[in-house]
This record gives structure tokens, C-alpha cells and sequence, in this order.
């Protein structure tokens, strides 16, 4: 038995198996990753696009909130029933563009209860691209109407749908 798996051919077939599945782990790993993989070497885009169209995924620029902080927020009362102005300043401190999150607004009223909650994207605050620059701060706002509903305190929450 020893003496079969020494054949140049049983060699051959099992050298070919194991680049094959190399090749196949490389491309697994290459297609988990590919959005991170096309941010940091743009010119593997093309072909993780082409990887996409078989598998039926996209390549996006990644998703790190880790990496994107609220360096300030405000909500303010504005002239008329109920309107708010919401400002916040976002900043993407990695070194390469994100994918903008979306924003879950919560409003409270004077004991702490939760009145109204709300999940924005940044578009609606003003974003005009689909991502945040690599380092940079983006300034969004957006006008709010809570009805009657009195507002007295908020959070603001940064998350990936």
C-alpha cells in the first residue's frame, strides 16, 4: 500500500488537490473580505466585482463603526409646534472611506421616557455620498417634528442595518 501512494501519478493528483484547494480557500477568504480587500489594494476591485456578479454579493466600502465617533451633537428647539434641529458632527478616524451608518435617534421627555424613536439614515441628514472620508469630520442636520410631544433629552446611537 505504501508503494502506491509513491506513484508519480497518485503525486500529480494529490498535488493538484491541495492547489485546488488552496486556490479555493484563497478565493473564499478574498470574497469574505472583499470589501476591506478592495478599500486597501483598489486595483483587486475589478476582479472582486467580477467574483461578486457569480456569487451574488457586492463589494461595498467597509463597515467599521468602531471606527466613526460622534464628535458632537445638538438638539435645539426651533419657532413653531414641536420643530426640532438636530446637528451632529461625524468623523471617520480610519484611514480609508466607510460606509455611512445610520442613526437611531431616541427622544425623551422630562422624567427620562423614551417618546419618540427613530432611525435616520444620513441622508435624510444631509449626507449627499453613500460614505464618510478617510480622517475627515462630516457636519449633517436635519429639521424634526415631534407633534405635541414635549422634548427634553436625546441619544444618539451609530449602527450598520
Amino acid at each position: 500500500r505504501a508503494a502506491w501512494w509513491r506513484k508519480p501519478a497518485v503525486r500529480t493528483g494529490l498535488a493538484a488537490g491541495v492547489a485546488l484547494l488552496a486556490a479555493t480557500a484563497v478565493l473564499q477568504a478574498a470574497l469574505l473580505e472583499r470589501d476591506a480587500l478592495a478599500a486597501q489594494l483598489p486595483a483587486t476591485a475589478p476582479l472582486l466585482q467580477a467574483l461578486c456578479r457569480l456569487a451574488g454579493c457586492q463589494v461595498q466600502s467597509p463597515r467599521r463603526i468602531d471606527a466613526i465617533t460622534v464628535d458632537s451633537s445638538a438638539l435645539g428647539r426651533l419657532e413653531g409646534p414641536g420643530l426640532y434641529r438636530l446637528q451632529l458632527v461625524l468623523r471617520n478616524r480610519a484611514d480609508i472611506a466607510l460606509l455611512a451608518p445610520a442613526l437611531e435617534l431616541s427622544l425623551t421627555d422630562g422624567q427620562g421616557k423614551l417618546t419618540v424613536r427613530r432611525v435616520l439614515r444620513l441622508a435624510e441628514l444631509g449626507l449627499a455620498q453613500t460614505t464618510l472620508p478617510a480622517g475627515q469630520a462630516v457636519t449633517l442636520q436635519a429639521v424634526l417634528s415631534a407633534g405635541e410631544q414635549r422634548i427634553d433629552g436625546y441619544t444618539v446611537e451609530l449602527f450598520y442595518p
